[in-house]
């Protein structure tokens, strides 16, 4: 048999079939009897968004930690080849590589204090490597001056808002400054995302399962907002570990990567929030309304409408639909940035 098998494998032709009893199957996955909470969840779009919206905003608002315990707790009911590789990429394990030259370098640049930096987790949208083969994600770098916009003065929240533009104040002003960083302890879950073949959720009845989200699509959203929380968790350890820059922001964040945030490291500065504090209390005075005078001898007038009537001010408002806008963050953040070395 073996010598059978060899002889075909001279064809030019041969296309060897693994054992189905050593791999794992691309795209079969078995669910469980009773669905996931998560599967139920996720059924409608509605329920997948706001689920979605939630992840990203612990990871906006910097609980990073958080998000992992909730990751971590959904995990627990799944049994997939993709959560396996999730339960076994532990926060300790991925690192920011390099942050610790940041401090020394920048003692050294000769040029104006650098009082933002921009540090983002991406996959190039064309990558490719050989089977077998892992690939950890990319980090965006762009190190910034108040000559690009005023870090240093800015509120959290006036930062955050740059960030939403389509293009920031800071976008092409990059400083020229020697300094590389890349993230370490990401590849296996990264290059298992990336192979992932549960990526969509039809909801046509051609995904297989009824009543239910495949199990596999919803290991594939959890898998990606664990990437994203796990680098989070090691960015707020670098600073933490080795700092930053007196005066400077942090904006972290990721895209392209099926998981998009953007959240701000580093303190907010006095002066700022000391307005932010200045205007929160500020009394807030009711407008005041006078009613038209009417002569006594005209008992029968009555006086005109200047305002609302009772049931215009009481009935709810409706609002034309807005479409979310999402933070573009680095597509449109680092319009030049530099790639960390391999």
């Amino acid at each position: 048999m073996s010598a059978s098998q060899g002889s075909a494998a001279q064809h030019p032709q041969f296309v060897p079939i693994p054992d189905p009893q050593q791999v794992q199957g691309v795209r079969a996955y078995r669910e469980p009897d009773d669905p996931h909470p998560l599967q139920l969840a996720f059924l409608e779009p509605a329920g997948e968004s706001a689920w979605i919206e939630e992840m990203r905003g612990l990871l906006s608002e910097g609980r990073a930690d958080e998000a992992c315990r909730r990751l971590t707790a959904a995990l627990d009911g799944f049994g997939g080849a993709l959560a396996s590789i999730c339960k076994a990429t532990i926060a300790n394990d991925v690192a920011v590589e390099g942050w610790d030259d940041l401090l020394p370098i920048l003692s050294e640049w000769e040029g104006p204090a650098i009082t933002g930096i921009t540090l983002g987790l991406t996959n190039p949208p064309d990558l490719v490597f050989d089977q077998g083969q892992t690939h950890e994600p990319d980090l965006l770098l762009g190190l910034y001056s108040d000559e690009a916009f005023l870090f240093s003065r800015a509120s959290s929240s006036d930062v955050l808002a740059e960030c939403g533009m389509d293009m920031p104040a800071w976008s092409g002003a990059e400083e020229d400054v020697e300094f590389y960083c890349t993230v370490a302890g990401l590849a296996d879950l990264n290059t298992a995302l990336i192979n992932c073949k549960h990526r969509r959720f039809l909801r046509d009845g051609r995904d297989g399962v009824e009543g239910r989200a495949p199990g596999g699509y919803v290991e594939f959203v959890l898998g990606s907002w664990l990437l994203v929380t796990r680098f989070l968790q090691a960015a707020q350890r670098a600073v933490a570990e080795h700092g930053l820059p007196a005066g400077c922001r942090l904006i972290v964040g990721s895209i392209d990567v099926n998981a998009d945030f953007v959240t701000l490291l580093g303190a907010e500065p006095k002066q700022a929030a000391d307005r932010r504090r200045a205007a929160s209390s500020e009394p807030a005075f009711a407008p005041l309304t006078i009613k038209p005078w009417v002569p006594r001898e005209d008992l029968d007038a009555q006086a005109p409408d200047t305002g609302p009537t009772l049931r215009q001010r009481l009935a709810p408002v409706e609002h034309e639909p807005v479409e979310e806008h999402r933070r573009g963050f680095l597509s449109s953040l680092l319009t030049r940035f530099r790639r960390g070395r391999s």
